[in-house]
């Protein structure tokens, strides 16, 4: 078989070939290239840096009492909370079983490892979770968002705000030295 010289300057693939090879080299150089950074730039006048607040987030139980908020005016009453669990438990057939129960926290809290769990509900670990235990946990529930105990849940109650990681590490070495084996501060969830 012979290649006509013509063939050649008007064919594609070696233009295609050294496309594919140019488009391989950056990206294997693109991944070797290792960041320079170390990490946050060091405050001017040599002080430490202070924890701040990275972010906010509603708490999974905080979606269901918003939708009991029957009035609508971004407070949830005691006797709003009394009628939403009354609403809420006639939705279960029966006393749910673990299997029913996820079905309702993923449509209820976004997620069946949402907190409160199917475990928080099933205090005597029957399998099952009865009436009684369902409104007892829900009512603790809306006691712990309740924090000035007026009896009412703001919006303001059901948001959290956490710090960022690395000011609490910080505040831990700062405190006395280095942070034990264990105690980094860094990563993990924040709370429920």
């Amino acid at each position: 078989m012979t290649i006509h010289p013509r063939n050649i300057l008007t064919s594609r693939a070696p233009l295609r070939l050294s496309l594919l090879v140019l488009l391989a080299a950056t990206t294997l150089s693109a991944c070797a290239t290792k960041s320079d950074r170390r990490g946050p730039p060091p405050e001017r006048d040599g002080s430490q840096r202070q924890a701040r607040t990275s972010g906010t987030f509603l708490q999974p139980i905080s979606v269901l009492f918003t939708g009991m908020d029957i009035s609508k005016d971004t407070v949830l009453s005691r006797a709003e909370l009394t009628e939403g669990i009354e609403e809420t438990w006639s939705s279960f057939s029966r006393n749910p079983s673990a299997v029913a129960f996820s079905q309702w926290s993923v449509k209820n809290l976004g997620s069946t490892d949402a907190r409160p769990t199917f475990m928080d509900f099933d205090r005597d670990f029957n399998g099952v979770v009865t009436e009684s235990e369902f409104s007892k946990q829900l009512t603790m529930e809306f006691d712990r968002l309740d924090k000035n105990k007026d009896g009412r849940v703001e919006r303001s109650e059901m948001v959290v705000a956490f710090a960022a990681p690395q000011g609490q590490r910080k505040k831990k070495e700062n405190a006395g030295g280095k942070p034990k084996r264990g105690q980094g501060g860094g990563g993990g969830r924040p709370p429920r």
